[in-house]
């Protein structure tokens, strides 16, 4: 066999993929890794089946574009209906009487959350991509105004505030809230929310702003996680208050009561720190609904499932005007669920505080409010109520489409057209099986609920196919997935196809596997999701250069030679940041055989914390400060304080 400067010919490859490794191609294979225990690698194509620029990947190509709507805003006389299409950078307006668009507007940068002002004439849109909301004048729909905001702005609601009134705006990447003034519109000021904040809504007064976050914050070991509430005071620009929302996950919408002092947000309760043995009895993800009285800072978590049928990812929420029932569309589902508000508050004020604390567990207490379950089409994630409260309007994402229900009757009265559903594209069609909870046993979880816009939750779980407590595992984000195979933390699954097939019904969904055109269908969505944003852009800082640098050098901070198999660059070479192979970076745990691990790609790391294959690191920072003391994950001791900043930075802006 012929080795040229330390690389197999292609001839010579070729021989090597179909004979497996020999000896000359070993020796290419240890002195190219800097490694001596890769005795598991049987393949050239393990190293050089990866694409050699990021242009060649799925998700850098174009794709088909779909209605996809969003947020819905209704206005003040019922007449028109504004819905946001942010995959098509449009602005929707309706007839509501007719259901037919009367007219589109482009609003660059995937508009996405609506609010319109008490007079209807301006509507303001949050631009996702875009990094600002821009005013529409609603007489032309035609943008005049825009603000920049914080990171991939989502929610936001008008808060009558200082006479002409204030927007607050959630950011859900940068993870803050901007103060807008409406007029002139322009940024006041910011504020740190929760973890990703999503959703806004007045509160019940009208002088504060409540904004839910969809993720639960960082945790370590045992904790239990909790996404919050945050009460925001836009006058005077402060955070106020903030609610714990416990094992609360997927957090996207949030309105208030009237006539009564409470926020209710849907949750879906997560029980990630029991093994997931228990996804067959229902005690792993669970959807419900936070009821935060604000005038008590307390909360209550109230399940929406019942003993035998679940209704996974429930998303928006709207309250009727006479504050009777609240509905609550859940996208995994398909379903409108309403809910009696007035017999909820019985139950609250007569259930004791050992009943209240544990209702999120009771799955036989939804029958005491939930009055009726209303089938909608795919995807339903934002609601809106006309005015008068007759009507309900679901935006049903996955269909391009927006149902019309008489809140009277609970039956449909129409649907608005948006597209055409999108089911010739393979990546439509596999998001559709990515979104869907049927799948699961009772149709606890899809896909999404573990992986929001096929990112991350953040959180480690208990897998039990090595015992109880032996396999604790960080959830992997699937942004920028594409070129990265093998798959899970040990690389034991060489596609998606068995990631998303055998194991997961093995391991997660109990019940029967995806069918072969599923399997092919979520390939293509997967694949298409490109690496995660993250706040740091913009043009390259002094920091952000020194610690480039020092990711790829080859000697330490003191002047020593760094063995290769120690360089940051070796493991994580570009474009994909990763070398495909498993490594032993010290963090080997009492259950874990080799310690050897599958590297992770960098694409968007800053936004998938925590980190290590348990999760065990909160911080960037912490991968080489705490569980590092070995030098085993790259020689960090010898760095001082800023020099360990400057590389976590560069790492930021990947």
């Amino acid at each position: 066999m012929r080795i040229v400067r330390g690389f197999a010919t292609t001839a010579t490859a070729g021989i090597l993929v179909a004979a497996g490794l020999c000896a000359g191609a070993r020796w290419h294979m240890l002195k190219m890794s800097g490694r001596k225990d890769l005795t598991g690698v049987k393949s050239c194509q393990t190293c050089h089946g990866r694409p050699e620029t990021l242009e060649e990947l799925p998700w850098a190509k174009p794709r088909p574009h779909h209605a996809s709507p969003g947020g819905l805003a209704v206005s003040p006389d019922g007449k028109r209906l504004y819905v946001a299409l942010d995959d098509t950078d449009e602005v929707a307006e309706v007839d509501t009487g007719t259901r037919l668009v009367v007219r589109r507007s482009k609003v660059p940068g995937g508009p996405t959350g609506l609010a319109l002002d008490p007079a209807g004439e301006r509507l303001y849109v949050t631009c996702r991509s875009g990094d600002r909301v821009a005013a529409l004048e609603t007489a032309t729909l035609r943008e005049v105004a825009a603000a920049p905001v914080g990171t991939a702005p989502v929610g936001i609601a008008w808060i009558p505030s200082q006479g002409s009134g204030r927007l607050v705006v959630a950011n859900s990447v940068s993870d803050d809230v901007t103060v807008l003034s409406a007029s002139p519109l322009a940024s006041l000021g910011h504020l740190t929310g929760g973890r990703e904040p999503y959703a806004v809504a007045a509160s019940p007064d009208g002088s504060k702003a409540m904004v839910v976050s969809r993720m639960a914050g960082l945790t370590r070991g045992d904790e239990v996680p909790a996404a919050e509430v945050t009460v925001v005071d836009p006058a005077a620009i402060r955070v106020v208050s903030r609610e714990r929302l416990e094992s609360g996950h997927l957090s996207e919408g949030i309105c208030a009561v009237p006539g009564r002092p409470w926020a209710l947000s849907p949750i879906l309760k997560v029980r990630n720190l029991v093994p997931i043995t228990h996804a067959a009895q229902g005690w792993v993800v669970s959807a419900g609904v936070a009821v935060c009285d604000l005038s008590k800072g307390s909360v209550v978590e109230l399940p929406l499932d019942e003993t035998n049928a679940y209704f996974a990812d429930p998303s928006g929420i709207a309250v009727e005007p006479s504050g009777k029932r609240a509905f609550i569309a859940s996208a995994g589902a398909n379903v409108v669920t309403v809910v009696d508000l007035a017999r909820l508050s019985r139950w609250l004020e007569t259930a004791g505080e050992d009943a209240r604390r544990g209702a999120i567990d009771d799955l036989q207490l939804s029958p005491e409010y939930v009055m009726a379950r209303v089938p909608t089409g795919l995807n339903p994630r934002q609601v809106a109520l006309s005015p008068d409260g007759r009507t309900l309007w679901v935006a049903e994402r996955l269909q391009d489409s927006v149902l019309a229900l008489d809140t009277g009757t609970l039956q449909p009265i129409g649907r608005v057209v948006l597209g055409d559903g999108g089911g010739n594209d393979p990546i439509r069609r596999g998001e559709r099986v990515f979104a869907r909870a049927s799948t699961t046993f009772q149709g606890q979880f899809s896909c999404r609920s573990c992986h929001p816009d096929g990112h991350v939750d953040g959180l480690a779980y208990d897998f039990d196919l090595d015992g109880v407590g032996r396999n604790i595992v960080d959830n992997r984000n699937l942004q920028g997935l594409a070129g990265t195979e093998p798959f899970k933390w040990t690389g034991t699954n060489p596609s998606l196809r068995v990631q998303c097939g055998p194991r997961f019904a093995k391991v997660l969904t109990r019940s029967d596997p995806f069918g072969e055109k599923d399997l092919d269908d979520l390939d293509a969505f997967i694949f298409s999701l490109p690496p995660s944003r993250t706040p740091w852009s913009g043009p390259w800082t002094d920091a952000q250069k020194r610690g480039r640098e020092i990711f790829f050098a080859t000697r330490t901070t003191d002047g020593r030679e760094i063995p290769y198999g120690l360089r940051c660059s070796t493991c994580h070479r570009p474009p994909l940041y990763t070398d495909r192979l498993p490594a032993d970076v010290g963090t080997k745990g009492p259950a874990d055989d080799t310690g050897l691990f599958d590297t992770p790609h960098l694409l968007g790391v800053a936004a998938s914390a925590p980190f290590l294959h348990d999760g065990r690191a909160a911080t960037l920072e912490e991968i080489w400060t705490v569980y590092n003391p070995k030098d085993q994950h790259g020689i960090t001791n010898t760095m001082n304080k800023i020099q360990l900043n400057d590389l976590i930075e560069y790492l930021k802006r990947l």
